[in-house]
């Protein structure tokens, strides 16, 4: 998480206002992170798509495009 976290506040610019604990929040799914060699036995040419960055990039992107768009909003006459 922590490595997410750097990685979000290198792409976003600035530090994020953030806290961690160990209690996970009502409705959150669980994490879990999946070998994937037997697939890539059965599939020998399957490749990720995306890794984290590309993923926090597009996350990113999405977010200020919605914050733009509500700021708009909000100072429309």
């Amino acid at each position: 998480m922590v490595e997410a976290v750097r990685l979000s506040e290198k792409i976003a610019g600035r530090m994020l206002n953030w806290t961690y604990s160990e209690s996970n929040r009502s409705g959150d799914h669980i994490w879990w992170i999946s070998d994937v060699s037997k697939l890539k036995s059965h599939y020998p040419q399957w490749e990720f798509k995306y890794d984290i960055q590309d993923m926090l990039e597009q996350i990113y992107a999405k977010t200020a495009e919605r914050y733009e768009v509500y700021t708009e909003f909000l100072t429309k006459d």
